[in-house]
């Protein structure tokens, strides 16, 4: 889960379909907002809703009850540290993110090409899973 939430917030068939074609309501709601053609308030999950109202409001991170999701928001929002997150590869992917580190040490394949396409302009194409290809996808256009 706290992989898949990274995205969410982020090249292939899926280009025109964008956040529309993300099979998650939550992850298809945050997508949405994010690109700004929707709002966060139909997103379920409690910790994405406040993360989404965060990154796309002004809200605060601080609800959040995931303590790596909370640092992250806080690392996108706040220009807070990604040190605090336990997550390796949410550590690296929001040290990519944030403050210029590489993606390349992300162990999970669809992670790291996530994680280069928002940072470095690389592909959303060798993303295996559906929904994260689409989110991907949505954050190119």
């Amino acid at each position: 889960m706290k992989l898949i939430f990274v995205v969410l917030l982020m090249i292939s068939g899926y280009a025109f379909a964008g956040c529309a074609t993300i099979g998650d309501s939550d992850q298809r709601a945050y997508c949405r907002a994010k690109e700004g053609s929707g709002t966060c308030g139909s997103i379920s999950n409690r910790d994405l809703r406040h993360a989404c109202n965060a990154e796309t409001n002004g809200g605060s991170c601080n609800s959040i009850d995931d303590h790596d999701q909370r640092y992250l928001c806080n690392a996108r929002t706040n220009h807070g540290s990604c040190s605090s997150i336990n997550d390796r590869d949410l550590r690296r992917a929001c040290n990519a993110e944030t403050n210029g580190g590489s993606c390349n040490s992300i162990d999970d394949h669809d992670q790291r090409y996530l994680c280069n396409a928002k940072t470095n302009n690389g592909t959303c194409g060798p993303i295996n899973d559906r929904d994260l290809r689409a989110q991907c996808e949505a954050l190119k256009h």
